[in-house]
């Protein structure tokens, strides 16, 4: 297999690791700590990669010789990757991407996932020296996309815990959001130039993410107003971001 293949083959055994990368819930997820991988003596770039992410490691199924093969395909000196902000990327146009991050010391890498793809539709168009900044807000707020809130699931969760459980579960999707709002702001205010301006392309990047965001605080409060008043009442659909309108007879909104 030349080094081009194997790089590839990487990148979509990266890929499919998406599914079950991990667990999302309402709290702030809790990882385990990194894996020890010294004894493979791996080096990239004169550093050695001295561990790497329990979810790396599981999207390699639990085998630190395939995610070996995965560093060394993806990182070799003619492989496909950009440095960030003093971190690798591999460039792809998955869902995800294998990254070597400095550990905190500078002398060895850590390897990861980043939750992006510089080949992607919604990320290639970042220019080189903006990466850095996206990649920072793309970290921020992995843990705070939960997902799209509804009825049912406030009905599940008072259920199984009454209604302090719905209560505890909405509170933290109105923090997750803030946070995720407070992300987008600063993420504005990076792009901006001194002339307060915006280019195209950060233009309908901040354009998408206020869109996701709003989608997801518009289902929140939809299923609040459900839960407690037994309708949120005939209004348009909204899916990512994007507002219509269901005129099929007998169908509610």
């Amino acid at each position: 297999m030349t080094r081009d293949k194997k790089r590839k083959a990487a990148v979509r055994k990266t890929q499919k690791a998406t599914g079950d990368r991990y667990v999302r819930t309402a709290r702030k997820q809790t990882y385990m700590k990194a894996v020890d991988l010294s004894e493979l003596k791996l080096l990239v770039r004169g550093r050695p990669v001295a561990s790497a992410s329990t979810e790396l490691l599981r999207g390699h199924g639990g085998r630190l010789d395939e995610v070996k093969e995965t560093v060394e395909a993806c990182f070799n000196p003619g492989g496909c990757w950009c440095e960030v902000n003093g971190d690798l990327h591999t460039i792809s146009s998955g869902d995800l991407e294998v990254r070597l991050s400095l550990q905190p010391h500078g002398t060895a890498w850590h390897a990861n996932y980043f939750d992006a793809a510089w080949g992607s539709s919604q990320y290639r168009t970042v220019p080189a020296e903006s990466r850095a900044d996206v990649a920072t807000y793309v970290d921020r707020t992995r843990e705070l996309r939960w997902g799209l809130l509804q009825e049912s699931d406030l009905r599940k969760e008072a259920a199984e815990g009454g209604f302090a459980a719905v209560d505890r579960l909405v509170r933290d999707l109105v923090g997750l959001q803030d946070e995720w709002f407070a992300a987008l702001d600063g993420l504005h205010g990076a792009l901006r130039s001194a002339a307060g301006t915006l280019p195209s392309w950060a233009e309908q990047f901040l354009r998408e993410e206020a869109e996701e965001l709003s989608t997801a605080r518009e289902w929140l409060t939809s299923a609040v107003l459900a839960y407690h008043h037994g309708t949120a009442g005939r209004r348009p659909d909204t899916l990512y971001g994007r507002i219509g309108l269901s005129l099929l007879v007998g169908v509610s909104a």
